[in-house]
């Protein structure tokens, strides 16, 4: 099973100078949230724009302790593009993509090439509408406040993150922004967004899944997953808590998870940031005996240093974990 989990958290800001963060960007504040790309715009005139971009992930993670094979590969090359039509003030017309080529693999290497985004919908008053293969609300928040480089506190459910026929809305207020997805094949839904006020973010997700990984024989085993957490944003350092339960229905029993976070990031100087957090998670009776004990913790250190505008080298190791430590090791390239 999948590891799951859900977030409640509480920090509390004491008087310091802080960097205001804006609700319509969070993706330092998630460990789940897509960077931002650089955008080149080929495509600006009253009514239509279109912007187009290219990178690359390249990494591993080194595999240590008893742990099958030694080099745990994951590599990919993106193309993207998105335009927007404006069809009057108050109405907007979008459609998008993303074409990859990756490869991974333990010790070794297998290829393929895939689409990886394909939208359509439309932006009003009232946010964005899209529909098609992507990653939605959930993606985002359920890493909310999880401010590891990689390792930090697991709070997977993909069978409403990323998905191949995706509802998804998406709504920024000044402080504020909420969303809601929804994907038919799993009859999976999903409720997320943040808050801010002053200098504390506060985020998280519900989801509810109707047909999880478990289900077999026309049987419905569903899964829930729910995320809060709240970050600290100050001048130069990040303070982030974070609770996380989740459950999958298996048959005759429940398989439940509970853990919790506790990070910080410190921005050193303009290109290198530095982030530490504990992370610990229990696990009930049927969960316990799929994962051969009945919790585990473990810390991570790690940092990312941005050479230049197109290229940033990430590292995060994770320590004292009963299932074996872990080095990784990446460069995200953006072209």
């Amino acid at each position: 099973m999948k590891k799951l989990a859900l977030a409640i958290a509480a920090v509390l800001a004491s008087g310091v100078a802080f960097a205001e963060t804006a609700a319509t960007d969070i993706s330092n504040l998630s460990s789940t949230a897509d960077a931002p790309n650089n955008l080149y715009d080929f495509i600006d005139n009253d009514k239509l724009s279109g912007v187009a971009y290219g990178g690359a992930e390249l990494g591993m993670n080194v595999l240590l302790g008893d742990q099958d094979g030694s080099i745990d590969h994951w590599d990919m090359f993106k193309v993207g593009a998105d335009f927007t039509y404006a069809y009057s003030e108050n109405l907007s017309f979008l459609i998008g993509g993303e074409a990859r080529y990756a490869w991974g693999g333990v010790d070794t290497l297998d290829a393929q090439n895939y689409v990886d985004r394909f939208q359509f919908g439309i932006e009003t008053v009232a946010g964005k509408t899209t529909w098609g293969k992507q990653c939605g609300i959930a993606d985002v928040y359920l890493g909310f406040a999880d401010i590891s480089k990689e390792h930090g506190l697991g709070a997977e459910a993909d069978e409403v993150a990323c998905t191949e026929e995706q509802l998804n809305h998406h709504y920024f207020g000044n402080n504020f922004d909420i969303g809601a997805a929804y994907e038919h094949t799993t009859d999976a839904w999903a409720l997320g967004g943040s808050y801010t006020v002053g200098p504390v973010v506060i985020g998280g997700t519900f989801v509810d899944i109707g047909k999880g990984e478990h289900s077999v024989a026309g049987v419905d085993h569903g899964e829930s997953v729910y995320t809060l957490g709240a970050v600290v944003v100050l001048d130069k350092f990040n303070v982030a808590a974070k609770y996380a339960y989740g459950e999958a229905e298996t048959g005759a029993e429940t398989e439940e998870v509970a853990g919790y976070a506790l990070g910080v990031a410190y921005q050193a100087t303009t290109n290198l940031s530095l982030a530490a957090t504990y992370n610990n998670e229990d696990y009930n009776d049927a969960y316990a005996a799929v994962m051969n004990m009945d919790s585990d913790d473990w810390f991570t250190l790690g940092a990312s240093y941005r050479l230049n505008e197109h290229i940033e080298l990430v590292t995060d190791y994770k320590v004292a974990s009963e299932q074996d430590d872990k080095l990784f090791l990446r460069a995200n390239v953006s072209l």
